[in-house]
């Protein structure tokens, strides 16, 4: 049953990405579930994936695609804290899927190299900084709230 519950919440975040945001959100959401499933195939560990869906819905309702970043970076870093600490290595890669994927929907979108260099230097500074914190916090006790604060510090970025 828990396996069913997983892929309902799956194919529902994949399908609000697509509806709302289009193909390029769906894409790293896709990058996003494969690497929890990979990682740990607990439904809580997805659902902190979950308020990404807030940053679709404000880009949606304002217009602004450059929430686009930290959609992605709340998905890299709940991938991120996904894994248990004796799989560090795994969630870092894992994440730096995540990361790459955006990396090639935005070439896919054209953006600069400068612009490319940029996001990029952002997520690894953002994705440091969850891995610091989680180094001295539980990771049940950031699993939550870490995400969020990870796509807030990737939202600052972007007025930098």
């Amino acid at each position: 049953m828990r396996a069913a519950a997983l892929i309902v919440v799956e194919v529902a975040l994949l399908a609000v990405a697509h509806a709302a945001g289009g193909p390029a959100w769906a894409a790293i959401a896709a990058v996003a579930c494969l690497a929890h499933v990979a990682i740990d195939l607990r439904g809580g560990t997805l659902a902190s994936a979950l308020p990404a869906l807030i940053w679709l819905a404000a880009s949606r309702l304002t217009g602004n695609r450059e929430l686009f970043f930290p959609y992605s970076m709340l998905l890299a870093a709940s991938t991120l804290l996904a894994a248990p600490p004796s799989r560090r290595t795994a969630g870092v890669v894992a994440s730096g899927c995540v990361v790459a994927a955006f990396l090639v929907a935005r070439v896919a979108q054209e953006a600069s190299g400068r612009v490319l260099a940029v996001e990029l230097a952002a997520a690894v500074a953002v994705l440091a900084a969850v891995l610091a914190v989680r180094e001295v916090m539980p990771s049940s006790a950031c699993r939550w709230w870490l995400p969020a604060a990870a796509s807030l510090m990737a939202c600052g970025c972007l007025a930098l």
